[in-house]
This record gives C-alpha cells, sequence and structure tokens, in this order.
C-alpha cells in the first residue's frame, strides 16, 4: 500500500518513519528494478522529490559509513549515480556535503581513466592516490563528511529522512487522489 502524508505524520518516531520511507523505496524499487541500471534510473525520475533524493543519497551514505570519498568514486560505475547523490543531498537540505562530493568528481575526473582501468602507472594505489595529491586534496573533505555522520547519528544520512518527510511530507508521496 502507498505511503501516505497521513502515515507519516503519524509515524511515532524517526525510526519508524525511516522504516516507513524505506518500505516505500522498497515498494517503488523493486529489486527487478533495481538489477537494471537503465530502468532503475528511469524509475528514479519519476519519483516525488523526496523519495527520489532518499534513494539518491543511500549508496553514497553506505559507502561513507564504511569507506572514504575516494572509494566511493572508485565504486561508481555510473555518472548517474553522482548526480542522483549530489541533487538527493540537496533536495535533502546538506548542501555542504554534495559541495564536498562535487569537490572530490572535480579533483578525481582526470583521473576516472586510471580508476576504471585500474592502471596507476605501475604503482600502488596509496602511492599514486599521493602523487597526484588526493589524498591531501581529499582527507580534509573526508574528515568533514565524517564529522557530520558523526552528528547524525548511527542511522548516518539516513537521519536526514524523517527530518525531511516531517518539515515537506507532501514531497515523499505519490500523489494523493
Amino acid at each position: 500500500m502507498a505511503l501516505t502524508i497521513d502515515a507519516i505524520k503519524a509515524a511515532p518516531n524517526k525510526k519508524e518513519l525511516i522504516e516507513l520511507l524505506s518500505a516505500e523505496l522498497h515498494r517503488l524499487l523493486p529489486e527487478e528494478v533495481q538489477e537494471d541500471r537503465d530502468l532503475y534510473y528511469e524509475t528514479v525520475e519519476c519519483l516525488p522529490a523526496g523519495l527520489r533524493s532518499m534513494a539518491g543519497i543511500y549508496a553514497f551514505d553506505i559507502a561513507m559509513a564504511d569507506e572514504t570519498l575516494i572509494s566511493y568514486f572508485c565504486n561508481l560505475d555510473d555518472e548517474r549515480e553522482f548526480l542522483e547523490t549530489v541533487r538527493g543531498l540537496r533536495e535533502l537540505e546538506l548542501p555542504e556535503i554534495a559541495e564536498f562530493l562535487e569537490k572530490t568528481q572535480k579533483f578525481m575526473e582526470p583521473h576516472m581513466e586510471a580508476l576504471d582501468t585500474l592502471d596507476f602507472g605501475g604503482k600502488e594505489f596509496p602511492e599514486w592516490l599521493e602523487e597526484i595529491g588526493a589524498i591531501k586534496e581529499l582527507d580534509p573533505l573526508d574528515e568533514k563528511i565524517q564529522l557530520h555522520l558523526k552528528k547524525c547519528g548511527r542511522m548516518g544520512l539516513l537521519e536526514s529522512w524523517p527530518l525531511y518527510a516531517r518539515k515537506y511530507p507532501e514531497r515523499c508521496v505519490v500523489a494523493e487522489a
């Protein structure tokens, strides 16, 4: 059953609201849609702004919980994911993190071919990162994101979902009749 504004308002706490929002995303983006990346992005574009944003930051949140910005870009195989992540961060009122991600993308752009091919000019990956200046340039951004994540609590960026949904419930539901 589709998520409603009343259900959002009635959720007694953030945990239950996150569960409702997650269930709605799973309903709208079932496994078979997620497996076909073209279909996934076509479907995501049709979601309400809030749900689209939540879907957009999900993979980034998971990556940042255990890894770094560089790791996120190492695992990025579709530019649409990056664009949805930035759009999602901005919509969910996390513009500073979106800016960090965009700065990282601009820095990494000339090095993406090396990441895609794993050709680091005969160097080990950490040595290559040091040589291109990634450690010096991106570690401070990582630290700022990690500091933000610590403030968010154990749910990381997902903590922004209930705040957003309470503020803009109409952006988190498929149009109600």
